[in-house]
């Protein structure tokens, strides 16, 4: 096969794994970065070994460098001169979620100052606090909004949540999308970890629960099932966050 041929059966998706792994970035790395699975991404990378009869994916990846006319391992190949700007949607869904987040908090800690000096008890501020974490973590659920199936059948988001935290590992603020017979999709903090998911079937009621699964980390837990468009899997988007972790 001509290395020609093989560059032109290369699809947009398998191009765009290639440049990130000429970047030097793991498979969850770039899975966290697009929106996708890292399964997802290893399967575009055997496809293109494949079609460009490559020994690697570093071997394909500078294959494709080579014909783009780049070799450095840049954010952005010279084709690209520059980013695309942006679509509103994109721009405006992480900052309408930090400033709901931001009101939620704003309120709780309103009622708290509001209760006279003395009269608050253990068990009160733990239950406002509970009530609080239980506001953001529904808040952080949102993501259901910008989540599709691809053509592959497996789940991706069309904007990721913008709070840095579900980048930095075992952070205390995770989420993940689980269905039957799919990988996980997971967020970066979560790194080899894997959230429980409840086994209720058929139910889509917002929940809300304590879960010790993970050592010295106590979390908080929101979790709703969905059937999302062009699937039949039922979808279990969960979110946690650590009790005590400092905001």
């Amino acid at each position: 096969m001509e290395k020609g041929d093989g560059l032109a059966r290369l699809t947009e998706r398998e191009k765009l794994c290639l440049r990130q792994w000429l970047q030097h970035k793991s498979a969850k790395e770039i899975a966290a970065d697009i929106g996708i699975s890292h399964h997802a991404v290893e399967k575009r990378l055997k496809m293109a070994r494949i079609k460009l009869g490559a020994a690697s994916s570093l071997h394909a990846a500078r294959m494709l460098g080579e014909a783009e006319g780049y070799g450095r391992t840049g954010a952005h190949p010279p084709d690209l001169p520059s980013p695309p700007a942006p679509s509103q949607s994109l721009v405006t869904r992480p900052l309408i979620l930090g400033a709901i987040m931001m009101s939620l908090v704003a309120g709780a800690l309103l009622t708290l100052l509001m209760e006279p000096a003395g009269k608050i008890s253990a068990s009160a501020e733990r239950a406002a606090l509970t009530r609080e974490y239980d506001q953001q973590l529904d808040a952080l659920l949102s993501l259901i909004t910008t989540a599709e199936v691809d053509a592959d059948g497996e789940v991706r988001l069309n904007t990721l949540l913008g709070d840095q935290r579900f980048l930095q590992p075992n952070s205390g603020f995770y989420w993940q999308i689980s269905g039957k017979g799919h990988a996980d999709f997971r967020s970066r903090s979560l790194w080899d970890r894997t959230l429980r998911v409840s086994d209720r079937k058929g139910s889509t009621e917002l929940i809300h629960y304590d879960s010790d699964q993970f050592p010295n980390e106590p979390l908080r837990v929101a979790e709703r099932t969905v059937i999302l468009p062009g699937s039949r899997v039922e979808w279990h988007f969960v979110v946690a966050r650590a009790r005590g972790k400092s905001d």
